[in-house]
């Protein structure tokens, strides 16, 4: 489902937001360094890389964890890939945060990559070990609880938006969506490409309670945070009406959001189209806001 790629065999990466410095990073290196090591320091961008897998039940959740080189609690993202990607996809842009003065964790979905199990098309399973994730990464020490995002695209979206209506205000202060999808029946009736109806039927089934579980557009009376949607016009895998619904919702409750439509772009709005939207759509929440005066505490 999706087709967002945003990691390649080699990448430049400036050494800081202003400095017209460049270092070219092999993410085989990367990859290898955390396997062997468990971490990968860029000195120059002033970013470490840590293998973060953590277990649910007895299962392996692929992550890897990304942290200003610089000393101090920073607000934390969590990122979700979509389908068939993983977090080693999401190096370069877990990368792009630390530089940003913000740790991310990206973390693979169940039945993708090192991620033991099946897929379940972002049901319970999923969703159980990407809260786990969140909640052990909230309380890092490098991690500031009281400002937390999360993104996801794609299946990821899915994924984060029903991780953004469990969350308690004060857990989560911002997230972001991309091509996702927020009502899992009118997505199976409108999807094109077959395959990917017949994965939601394999994966999840349509019974009103799979239904239920998967949309996220039903429970966004909890919302608690702001929002950023970004979607393709063109899109056949995530129609673009499903950016729109959630429009709707949201306007109609009244909560906090925004919505940028690209409208030459298919289910892959770009990279550049995503950094211009999302990193900005961050600093704003995390980055600009100040912490809650004495910072949160852990339960």
């Amino acid at each position: 489902m999706s087709k967002l790629s945003i990691c390649g065999a080699t990448f430049w990466l400036a050494a800081t937001a202003s400095a017209p410095a460049q270092q070219m990073i092999d993410l085989a290196t990367v990859v290898e360094k955390l396997e062997k090591e468990g971490k990968y320091t860029l000195e120059r961008a002033g970013v470490e890389i840590l293998s973060y897998d953590f277990k649910v039940d007895r299962d392996v959740v692929e992550a890897i964890a990304f942290r200003p080189v610089k000393e101090g609690k920073h607000p934390g993202v969590v990122l979700i890939p979509g389908y068939s990607r993983t977090a080693r996809d999401y190096i370069p842009l877990g990368i792009r945060f630390a530089r940003e003065g913000m740790a991310a964790l990206a973390i693979t979905q169940r039945g993708f990559g090192k991620s033991a199990g099946r897929a379940d098309f972002v049901g319970p399973k999923t969703m159980a070990a990407i809260e786990v994730g969140f909640r052990l990464f909230r309380w890092e020490a490098y991690v500031d609880a009281a400002r937390m995002g999360i993104f996801g695209y794609s299946r990821g979206a899915m994924a984060a938006s029903l991780l953004a209506v469990r969350l308690k205000p004060e857990e989560l202060k911002a997230a972001a969506f991309g091509a996702g999808i927020y009502d899992f029946r009118k997505a199976y009736d409108e999807v094109k490409p077959v395959g990917i109806r017949e994965n939601m039927e394999k994966e999840a089934g349509l019974t009103d309670a799979a239904i239920a579980e998967r949309s996220s557009i039903r429970k966004m009376e909890a919302l608690g945070c702001p929002v950023l949607i970004l979607h393709g016009e063109k899109d056949e895998n995530a129609p673009v009406s499903q950016a729109y619904l959630l429009r709707d919702r949201l306007k109609a409750l009244k909560k906090d959001f925004e919505i940028k439509t690209f409208p030459d772009r298919d289910h892959d709005i770009g990279r550049q189209n995503l950094n211009d939207n999302l990193l900005p759509f961050f600093k704003k929440h995390l980055v600009e806001r100040a912490a809650t005066p004495g910072g949160a505490k852990q339960p």
